[in-house]
């Protein structure tokens, strides 16, 4: 089932809104970068891309080549929100030897 634009619109809020707590916390800069693609990589991970988040290695999988290094943060937040990882690890976004590097 494809989903409605209304369902994208509030997923795309919320991912924002978390991307304002990760740059708050991280103290970390490009916000704005990251904030200027979230339409867009919502849009590909739950309308465009043939995915599976409980079986990310299917090598039929489409794959996404992401190149807006500065934005790493909203990729990480809209993978955690598609169900790739657990919301919390964004928490530990930018942290000293955590999993979720900005660069």
């Amino acid at each position: 089932m494809t989903p409605d634009t209304n369902l994208l619109d509030r997923i795309a809020r919320e991912v924002r809104f978390k991307l304002l707590e990760m740059s708050n916390s991280a103290q970390t800069g490009h916000l704005g970068g990251s904030l200027s693609c979230v339409d867009i990589l919502v849009s590909a991970y739950w309308r465009a891309l043939r995915i599976d988040p409980t079986n990310p290695r299917d090598p039929d999988r489409d794959r996404l080549i992401f190149s807006k290094g500065h934005a790493i943060s909203a990729l990480y937040a809209v993978l955690a929100k598609r169900g790739f990882f657990p919301e919390n690890d964004l928490d530990l976004f930018n942290e000293e030897g955590g999993c979720l590097p900005e660069q």
